[in-house]
């Protein structure tokens, strides 16, 4: 059930952060935030989410360094899908070089996130 998902958000700009989580929560799902990736570790230890959602540039620790943290994670952690967000131009590129589930470019469509945390989430 999609009300059982769960999705964590991660982004350091705070009213980005704001408008994706709570367009994930109209659909049903159990969304957490995080800041950064250093906080976004810590979630993932204690809450298990089942997709997540990354911006690449970040201060404390960006999307690169946490894909790379969380491929160190072992019980199915290391297996969460990621999808990385970035303004980058390269950011399709850079999601073929981390090995994650998608990429969105910034500025984003909500329904592209939405379908695209749709097609990893598990059915």
């Amino acid at each position: 059930m999609a009300d059982t998902c769960r999705v964590l958000v991660v982004e350091d700009e705070r009213s980005i952060r704001s408008v994706i989580t709570e367009a994930l929560i109209e659909e049903g799902w159990d969304v957490r935030s995080a800041s950064n990736g250093r906080e976004a570790l810590e979630v993932v230890l204690a809450w298990r989410p089942d997709a997540i959602l990354c911006d690449l540039m970040m201060p404390v620790m960006d999307g690169w360094a946490f894909r790379e943290a969380l491929r160190g994670l072992s019980d199915g952690l290391n297996d969460v899908p990621l999808i990385v967000l970035s303004g980058t131009r390269e950011v399709r590129a850079h999601a073929e070089a981390l090995g994650v589930a998608g990429a969105l470019p910034k500025p984003f469509d909500l329904d592209e996130v939405v379908e695209a945390v749709e097609q990893v989430l598990p059915h």
